[in-house]
Protein backbone atom coordinates (compact mmCIF):
# COMPACT_ATOMS: atom_id res chain seq x y z
CA UNK A 1 0.00 0.00 0.00
CA UNK A 2 1.08 3.56 -0.64
CA UNK A 3 1.58 5.57 2.53
CA UNK A 4 0.45 9.18 2.86
CA UNK A 5 1.28 11.45 5.76
CA UNK A 6 -1.68 13.76 6.44
CA UNK A 7 -0.91 16.79 8.59
CA UNK A 8 -4.06 18.45 9.89
CA UNK A 9 -4.70 20.66 12.90
CA UNK A 10 -8.39 19.76 13.08
CA UNK A 11 -9.04 16.13 13.93
CA UNK A 12 -11.54 14.34 16.19
CA UNK A 13 -12.59 15.11 18.85
CA UNK A 14 -12.60 18.57 17.26
CA UNK A 15 -16.10 19.36 16.05
CA UNK A 16 -17.40 21.67 13.35
CA UNK A 17 -16.93 21.65 9.61
CA UNK A 18 -13.16 22.09 9.34
CA UNK A 19 -12.40 18.60 10.62
CA UNK A 20 -14.63 16.59 8.33
CA UNK A 21 -12.93 16.77 4.93
CA UNK A 22 -9.76 14.90 5.93
CA UNK A 23 -11.43 12.81 8.61
CA UNK A 24 -13.50 11.15 5.88
CA UNK A 25 -10.64 11.00 3.38
CA UNK A 26 -8.53 9.16 5.97
CA UNK A 27 -11.41 6.84 6.77
CA UNK A 28 -11.92 5.68 3.17
CA UNK A 29 -8.38 5.81 1.70
CA UNK A 30 -7.47 2.25 2.85
CA UNK A 31 -10.22 0.92 0.56
CA UNK A 32 -8.09 2.19 -2.33
CA UNK A 33 -4.85 0.62 -1.08
CA UNK A 34 -3.57 3.85 0.44
CA UNK A 35 -2.52 3.83 4.09
CA UNK A 36 -3.05 7.19 5.85
CA UNK A 37 -0.88 8.26 8.78
CA UNK A 38 -2.13 11.39 10.53
CA UNK A 39 -0.27 14.02 12.53
CA UNK A 40 -2.48 16.33 14.57
CA UNK A 41 -2.40 18.38 17.74
CA UNK A 42 -3.12 16.76 21.10
CA UNK A 43 -6.57 18.01 22.25
CA UNK A 44 -5.02 18.96 25.59
CA UNK A 45 -2.90 21.58 23.81
CA UNK A 46 -5.30 22.47 21.00
CA UNK A 47 -7.46 25.55 20.50
CA UNK A 48 -10.72 24.63 18.86
CA UNK A 49 -14.14 25.91 19.68
CA UNK A 50 -16.24 22.75 19.66
CA UNK A 51 -15.79 19.05 20.32
CA UNK A 52 -17.76 16.21 18.78
CA UNK A 53 -16.71 12.91 20.30
CA UNK A 54 -18.96 10.96 17.93
CA UNK A 55 -16.36 11.65 15.21
CA UNK A 56 -13.81 9.47 17.04
CA UNK A 57 -15.70 6.33 16.04
CA UNK A 58 -15.35 7.16 12.35
CA UNK A 59 -11.54 7.14 12.45
CA UNK A 60 -10.86 4.59 15.17
CA UNK A 61 -8.80 2.48 12.71
CA UNK A 62 -6.65 5.38 11.45
CA UNK A 63 -3.03 5.62 12.61
CA UNK A 64 -2.75 8.95 14.43
CA UNK A 65 0.16 10.77 16.10
CA UNK A 66 -0.60 13.70 18.42
CA UNK A 67 1.80 16.45 19.44
CA UNK A 68 2.06 19.35 21.81
CA UNK A 69 1.49 22.92 20.64
CA UNK A 70 2.14 26.43 21.92
CA UNK A 71 -1.20 28.20 21.71
CA UNK A 72 -1.52 31.98 22.19
CA UNK A 73 -5.25 31.68 22.88
CA UNK A 74 -4.45 30.74 26.50
CA UNK A 75 -2.74 34.10 26.97
CA UNK A 76 -5.36 35.91 24.90
CA UNK A 77 -8.18 34.43 26.99
CA UNK A 78 -6.56 35.69 30.18
CA UNK A 79 -6.06 39.08 28.55
CA UNK A 80 -9.76 39.51 27.73
CA UNK A 81 -10.98 37.68 30.86
CA UNK A 82 -12.57 34.62 29.23
CA UNK A 83 -11.98 30.89 29.13
CA UNK A 84 -9.84 29.55 26.27
CA UNK A 85 -12.92 28.14 24.49
CA UNK A 86 -14.79 31.45 24.76
CA UNK A 87 -11.79 33.38 23.46
CA UNK A 88 -11.40 31.46 20.21
CA UNK A 89 -13.07 33.65 17.57
CA UNK A 90 -15.62 32.03 15.26
CA UNK A 91 -15.27 34.52 12.41
CA UNK A 92 -15.91 37.17 15.12
CA UNK A 93 -19.60 36.31 15.24
CA UNK A 94 -19.97 37.74 18.72
CA UNK A 95 -17.87 40.87 18.23
CA UNK A 96 -20.02 43.26 16.21
CA UNK A 97 -18.71 46.10 18.38
CA UNK A 98 -15.35 44.85 19.68
CA UNK A 99 -14.03 46.27 22.93
CA UNK A 100 -10.64 47.97 23.15
CA UNK A 101 -9.16 44.75 24.53
CA UNK A 102 -10.66 42.73 21.67
CA UNK A 103 -9.23 45.18 19.14
CA UNK A 104 -5.81 44.88 20.75
CA UNK A 105 -6.19 41.10 20.68
CA UNK A 106 -7.03 41.20 16.98
CA UNK A 107 -4.03 43.42 16.25
CA UNK A 108 -1.66 41.10 18.13
CA UNK A 109 -3.09 38.06 16.38
CA UNK A 110 -2.86 39.64 12.92
CA UNK A 111 0.63 41.09 13.23
CA UNK A 112 2.55 38.78 15.56
CA UNK A 113 1.10 35.39 14.57
CA UNK A 114 1.56 35.08 10.83
CA UNK A 115 -0.13 33.44 9.01
CA UNK A 116 -2.35 32.54 12.00
CA UNK A 117 -2.49 31.88 15.71
CA UNK A 118 -1.71 28.16 15.33
CA UNK A 119 1.85 28.91 14.20
CA UNK A 120 3.07 27.51 17.53
CA UNK A 121 2.19 24.00 16.36
CA UNK A 122 4.54 24.00 13.35
CA UNK A 123 7.80 22.95 15.01
CA UNK A 124 6.15 20.21 17.10
CA UNK A 125 4.44 18.70 14.07
CA UNK A 126 7.59 18.98 11.93
CA UNK A 127 9.66 17.05 14.48
CA UNK A 128 6.98 14.35 14.67
CA UNK A 129 6.90 14.13 10.88
CA UNK A 130 10.67 13.62 10.80
CA UNK A 131 10.37 10.68 13.19
CA UNK A 132 7.64 9.09 11.06
CA UNK A 133 9.56 9.64 7.82
CA UNK A 134 12.62 7.98 9.40
CA UNK A 135 10.73 4.75 10.11
CA UNK A 136 8.10 4.70 7.34
CA UNK A 137 8.32 4.86 3.56
CA UNK A 138 6.13 7.90 3.01
CA UNK A 139 5.05 8.35 -0.60
CA UNK A 140 3.11 11.62 -0.28
CA UNK A 141 2.80 14.37 2.34
CA UNK A 142 -0.55 16.19 2.55
CA UNK A 143 -1.18 19.40 4.47
CA UNK A 144 -4.56 21.06 4.84
CA UNK A 145 -5.51 24.57 5.91
CA UNK A 146 -6.85 26.62 7.52
CA UNK A 147 -4.97 27.02 9.71
CA UNK A 148 -2.61 27.78 6.83
CA UNK A 149 0.38 27.60 9.16
CA UNK A 150 -0.04 23.84 8.66
CA UNK A 151 1.31 24.29 5.11
CA UNK A 152 4.56 25.64 6.56
CA UNK A 153 5.18 22.14 7.94
CA UNK A 154 4.82 20.77 4.42
CA UNK A 155 7.14 23.48 3.12
CA UNK A 156 9.86 22.52 5.61
CA UNK A 157 9.48 18.82 4.79
CA UNK A 158 9.63 19.54 1.06
CA UNK A 159 12.86 21.50 1.43
CA UNK A 160 14.54 18.85 3.59
CA UNK A 161 13.28 15.56 2.10
CA UNK A 162 11.91 16.53 -1.33
CA UNK A 163 8.87 14.28 -0.81
CA UNK A 164 5.81 14.61 -3.03
CA UNK A 165 3.53 17.16 -1.40
CA UNK A 166 -0.15 18.05 -1.83
CA UNK A 167 -1.28 21.33 -0.22
CA UNK A 168 -5.05 21.38 0.33
CA UNK A 169 -6.85 24.73 0.68
CA UNK A 170 -10.29 24.45 2.28
CA UNK A 171 -10.46 28.27 2.31
CA UNK A 172 -8.39 31.02 0.69
CA UNK A 173 -5.23 32.18 2.45
CA UNK A 174 -4.57 35.91 2.10
CA UNK A 175 -8.16 36.51 0.93
CA UNK A 176 -9.66 34.81 4.00
CA UNK A 177 -12.57 37.12 4.77
CA UNK A 178 -11.81 37.81 8.43
CA UNK A 179 -8.17 38.80 7.78
CA UNK A 180 -9.36 42.36 7.22
CA UNK A 181 -10.46 42.51 10.88
CA UNK A 182 -6.91 42.02 12.19
CA UNK A 183 -5.66 45.61 11.71
CA UNK A 184 -2.67 44.21 9.83
CA UNK A 185 0.24 46.43 8.87
CA UNK A 186 1.64 46.50 5.32
CA UNK A 187 4.63 44.51 6.54
CA UNK A 188 2.42 41.79 8.03
CA UNK A 189 0.46 41.51 4.77
CA UNK A 190 3.69 41.32 2.79
CA UNK A 191 5.04 38.51 4.99
CA UNK A 192 1.75 36.64 4.69
CA UNK A 193 1.68 36.92 0.88
CA UNK A 194 5.29 35.74 0.71
CA UNK A 195 4.54 32.64 2.81
CA UNK A 196 1.51 31.87 0.65
CA UNK A 197 3.58 32.18 -2.53
CA UNK A 198 6.29 29.88 -1.18
CA UNK A 199 3.74 27.20 -0.37
CA UNK A 200 1.85 27.44 -3.65
CA UNK A 201 5.00 27.36 -5.75
CA UNK A 202 6.73 24.60 -3.77
CA UNK A 203 3.92 22.03 -3.45
CA UNK A 204 3.71 19.40 -6.19
CA UNK A 205 -0.06 19.69 -6.37
CA UNK A 206 -2.49 22.29 -5.07
CA UNK A 207 -5.86 20.89 -4.05
CA UNK A 208 -9.01 22.82 -3.14
CA UNK A 209 -12.80 22.59 -2.84
CA UNK A 210 -14.17 23.97 -6.11
CA UNK A 211 -13.39 25.32 -9.60
CA UNK A 212 -13.35 29.04 -8.77
CA UNK A 213 -11.05 28.50 -5.80
CA UNK A 214 -8.84 26.46 -8.13
CA UNK A 215 -8.73 29.40 -10.55
CA UNK A 216 -7.84 31.79 -7.72
CA UNK A 217 -4.95 29.59 -6.58
CA UNK A 218 -3.80 29.00 -10.15
CA UNK A 219 -3.52 32.77 -10.63
CA UNK A 220 -0.89 32.84 -7.87
CA UNK A 221 1.45 30.29 -9.47
CA UNK A 222 4.69 31.44 -11.06
CA UNK A 223 4.44 29.32 -14.20
CA UNK A 224 7.89 30.42 -15.36
CA UNK A 225 9.30 28.47 -12.44
CA UNK A 226 6.55 25.82 -12.37
CA UNK A 227 5.32 25.29 -15.94
CA UNK A 228 3.67 21.97 -15.11
CA UNK A 229 2.07 22.92 -11.81
CA UNK A 230 -1.32 21.27 -11.26
CA UNK A 231 -4.27 22.68 -9.36
CA UNK A 232 -7.10 20.23 -8.67
CA UNK A 233 -10.38 20.44 -6.83
CA UNK A 234 -12.52 17.91 -5.00
CA UNK A 235 -15.82 19.10 -3.58
CA UNK A 236 -16.60 18.60 0.08
CA UNK A 237 -19.17 15.89 0.56
CA UNK A 238 -21.76 14.32 2.81
CA UNK A 239 -21.57 11.17 4.92
CA UNK A 240 -23.71 8.63 3.09
CA UNK A 241 -23.64 6.32 6.12
CA UNK A 242 -25.21 9.00 8.33
CA UNK A 243 -27.91 9.78 5.78
CA UNK A 244 -28.84 6.10 5.55
CA UNK A 245 -29.79 6.25 9.23
CA UNK A 246 -31.80 9.47 9.32
CA UNK A 247 -35.37 9.78 8.11
CA UNK A 248 -37.82 12.64 8.18
CA UNK A 249 -39.79 11.90 11.32
CA UNK A 250 -42.98 13.93 10.83
CA UNK A 251 -44.57 16.99 9.28
CA UNK A 252 -43.60 20.03 11.29
CA UNK A 253 -46.46 21.87 13.06
CA UNK A 254 -44.86 25.07 11.72
CA UNK A 255 -43.08 25.67 8.42
CA UNK A 256 -39.46 25.33 9.56
CA UNK A 257 -36.60 27.27 7.98
CA UNK A 258 -33.24 25.99 9.27
CA UNK A 259 -29.75 27.47 9.10
CA UNK A 260 -26.83 25.30 10.20
CA UNK A 261 -23.39 26.68 11.11
CA UNK A 262 -21.74 30.02 11.78
CA UNK A 263 -23.64 33.16 10.82
CA UNK A 264 -21.23 36.10 11.11
CA UNK A 265 -21.45 39.80 10.29
CA UNK A 266 -19.86 38.93 6.94
CA UNK A 267 -22.93 36.82 6.09
CA UNK A 268 -25.79 39.38 6.22
CA UNK A 269 -29.35 38.10 5.79
CA UNK A 270 -31.13 41.46 5.43
CA UNK A 271 -33.05 40.38 2.33
CA UNK A 272 -34.22 37.20 4.04
CA UNK A 273 -35.52 39.13 7.06
CA UNK A 274 -37.23 41.67 4.79
CA UNK A 275 -38.84 38.86 2.79
CA UNK A 276 -40.29 37.29 5.95
CA UNK A 277 -41.64 40.58 7.32
CA UNK A 278 -44.62 40.51 4.97
CA UNK A 279 -44.83 36.78 4.23
CA UNK A 280 -48.48 35.66 4.24
CA UNK A 281 -47.68 32.60 6.29
CA UNK A 282 -45.24 34.17 8.74
CA UNK A 283 -47.41 33.28 11.77
CA UNK A 284 -47.07 29.63 10.78
CA UNK A 285 -43.29 29.78 10.38
CA UNK A 286 -40.32 28.96 12.59
CA UNK A 287 -36.69 29.97 12.04
CA UNK A 288 -34.23 27.47 13.50
CA UNK A 289 -30.58 28.55 13.89
CA UNK A 290 -27.99 25.91 14.81
CA UNK A 291 -24.52 27.32 15.49
CA UNK A 292 -22.78 30.50 16.56
CA UNK A 293 -24.80 33.54 15.45
CA UNK A 294 -23.65 37.15 15.22
CA UNK A 295 -25.11 39.29 17.99
CA UNK A 296 -25.93 41.92 15.38
CA UNK A 297 -27.81 39.49 13.12
CA UNK A 298 -29.66 37.99 16.07
CA UNK A 299 -30.90 41.44 17.09
CA UNK A 300 -31.98 42.15 13.51
CA UNK A 301 -34.00 38.92 13.38
CA UNK A 302 -35.72 39.56 16.72
CA UNK A 303 -36.53 43.17 15.81
CA UNK A 304 -37.49 42.52 12.19
CA UNK A 305 -39.69 39.44 12.51
CA UNK A 306 -40.77 39.21 16.18
CA UNK A 307 -43.94 37.26 15.31
CA UNK A 308 -41.94 34.35 13.85
CA UNK A 309 -40.88 31.67 16.33
CA UNK A 310 -37.11 31.59 16.77
CA UNK A 311 -35.33 28.43 17.94
CA UNK A 312 -31.62 28.67 18.84
CA UNK A 313 -29.01 25.96 19.34
CA UNK A 314 -25.44 27.06 20.06
CA UNK A 315 -24.06 23.69 18.87
CA UNK A 316 -25.25 20.20 17.92
CA UNK A 317 -23.24 17.07 17.32
CA UNK A 318 -23.04 16.06 13.67
CA UNK A 319 -25.63 13.27 13.80
CA UNK A 320 -28.25 15.47 15.47
CA UNK A 321 -27.46 18.37 13.13
CA UNK A 322 -28.03 16.14 10.09
CA UNK A 323 -31.34 14.99 11.54
CA UNK A 324 -32.35 18.61 12.09
CA UNK A 325 -31.68 19.66 8.50
CA UNK A 326 -33.45 16.52 7.27
CA UNK A 327 -36.53 17.50 9.28
CA UNK A 328 -36.59 21.12 8.02
CA UNK A 329 -38.88 22.39 5.27
CA UNK A 330 -36.48 24.96 3.83
CA UNK A 331 -32.73 25.19 4.36
CA UNK A 332 -31.01 28.57 4.54
CA UNK A 333 -27.38 29.14 3.65
CA UNK A 334 -25.69 32.56 3.65
CA UNK A 335 -22.29 32.71 1.98
CA UNK A 336 -19.79 35.29 3.19
CA UNK A 337 -20.07 38.68 1.50
CA UNK A 338 -16.51 39.05 0.23
CA UNK A 339 -14.65 39.94 -2.98
CA UNK A 340 -14.38 36.89 -5.22
CA UNK A 341 -17.36 35.41 -3.36
CA UNK A 342 -18.04 33.17 -6.33
CA UNK A 343 -15.49 30.64 -5.07
CA UNK A 344 -17.37 29.95 -1.85
CA UNK A 345 -19.03 26.57 -1.37
CA UNK A 346 -19.80 25.91 2.27
CA UNK A 347 -19.37 22.31 3.41
CA UNK A 348 -22.89 22.25 4.78
CA UNK A 349 -24.32 23.08 1.35
CA UNK A 350 -23.52 19.56 0.11
CA UNK A 351 -25.12 18.11 3.24
CA UNK A 352 -28.16 20.27 2.57
CA UNK A 353 -28.38 18.80 -0.94
CA UNK A 354 -28.24 15.25 0.45
CA UNK A 355 -31.48 15.85 2.43
CA UNK A 356 -33.47 16.42 -0.76
CA UNK A 357 -35.03 19.51 0.86
CA UNK A 358 -35.43 22.92 -0.82
CA UNK A 359 -32.46 25.27 -0.35
CA UNK A 360 -32.29 29.07 -0.27
CA UNK A 361 -28.68 30.20 -0.61
CA UNK A 362 -27.81 33.89 -0.25
CA UNK A 363 -24.76 34.78 -2.29
CA UNK A 364 -23.33 35.28 -5.76
CA UNK A 365 -25.53 34.01 -8.58
CA UNK A 366 -22.59 33.34 -10.91
CA UNK A 367 -20.59 31.42 -8.29
CA UNK A 368 -19.77 27.76 -7.79
CA UNK A 369 -22.59 27.24 -5.28
CA UNK A 370 -25.12 28.42 -7.86
CA UNK A 371 -23.77 26.03 -10.49
CA UNK A 372 -24.23 23.15 -8.07
CA UNK A 373 -27.70 24.13 -6.86
CA UNK A 374 -29.14 24.70 -10.33
CA UNK A 375 -29.11 20.91 -10.72
CA UNK A 376 -31.70 20.48 -7.97
CA UNK A 377 -35.41 21.24 -7.76
CA UNK A 378 -36.71 24.07 -5.53
CA UNK A 379 -33.16 25.25 -4.74
CA UNK A 380 -31.30 28.33 -5.90
CA UNK A 381 -28.77 31.02 -5.07
CA UNK A 382 -30.34 34.50 -4.81
CA UNK A 383 -28.66 37.86 -4.30
CA UNK A 384 -28.84 38.45 -0.54
CA UNK A 385 -30.53 41.87 -0.91
CA UNK A 386 -33.13 40.82 -3.48
CA UNK A 387 -35.94 40.37 -0.96
CA UNK A 388 -38.58 40.15 -3.70
CA UNK A 389 -37.00 37.06 -5.27
CA UNK A 390 -36.28 35.61 -1.83
CA UNK A 391 -39.91 36.13 -0.81
CA UNK A 392 -41.10 34.48 -4.04
CA UNK A 393 -39.07 31.33 -3.35
CA UNK A 394 -40.16 31.16 0.30
CA UNK A 395 -43.84 31.66 -0.63
CA UNK A 396 -43.74 28.96 -3.29
CA UNK A 397 -42.22 26.44 -0.88
CA UNK A 398 -44.60 27.46 1.92
CA UNK A 399 -47.67 26.98 -0.29
CA UNK A 400 -46.54 23.45 -1.18
CA UNK A 401 -45.96 22.73 2.52
CA UNK A 402 -49.39 24.13 3.42
CA UNK A 403 -51.08 21.89 0.85
CA UNK A 404 -49.10 18.86 1.98
CA UNK A 405 -47.38 18.69 -1.40
CA UNK A 406 -43.83 19.46 -0.28
CA UNK A 407 -42.02 16.21 -0.96
CA UNK A 408 -38.40 15.31 -0.45
CA UNK A 409 -36.66 14.98 -3.80
CA UNK A 410 -35.93 11.38 -4.78
CA UNK A 411 -33.35 12.50 -7.36
CA UNK A 412 -30.18 10.57 -6.49
CA UNK A 413 -27.84 12.71 -8.60
CA UNK A 414 -26.47 14.14 -5.34
CA UNK A 415 -24.80 10.79 -4.59
CA UNK A 416 -21.74 11.83 -6.59
CA UNK A 417 -21.02 14.23 -3.70
CA UNK A 418 -20.70 11.49 -1.06
CA UNK A 419 -17.50 11.37 0.99
CA UNK A 420 -16.75 7.93 -0.44
CA UNK A 421 -16.97 9.18 -4.03
CA UNK A 422 -14.80 12.17 -3.14
CA UNK A 423 -12.15 9.78 -1.85
CA UNK A 424 -12.14 7.96 -5.18
CA UNK A 425 -10.98 11.23 -6.76
CA UNK A 426 -8.35 11.79 -4.07
CA UNK A 427 -6.96 8.26 -4.45
CA UNK A 428 -6.61 8.84 -8.20
CA UNK A 429 -4.76 12.11 -7.53
CA UNK A 430 -2.37 10.41 -5.10
CA UNK A 431 -1.68 7.57 -7.54
CA UNK A 432 -0.80 10.01 -10.33
CA UNK A 433 1.34 12.49 -8.40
Amino acid sequence: MKKVLIITYYWPPSGGSGVQRWMYFAKYLPEFKIHPIVITVDPEFASYKFSDFSFLEKVSEVEVYKTRSSEPFKLYSKFIGKSKEEAIPQAFTGESNPTVFQKIGRFLRGNFFIPDARIGWVNYAFKEAELIIAKEKIDVVITTGPPHSTHLIGLKLKKKYNLKWIADFRDPWTELFYNKLFFRTSLANLIDRNLEAQVINSADNILTIGPSMADLLKSKIDFKVNPGKKVSYIYNGYDHEVFKKIKRTRKNPKFTICHLGILSDNQPIDGFIEALKNANGRFEMKVQLIGKISTKILKEIKAGIPEIELELFDYMNHQDAMQAIQNADLLLNSLAEVPNGKYLISGKLIEYIATGNPILCLGTKDGDASKILEQFENSKVIDRYNFIEIASLIDSIFIKWKKGKLHISMDHSFEKYSRFNSTIQLADLIDKI
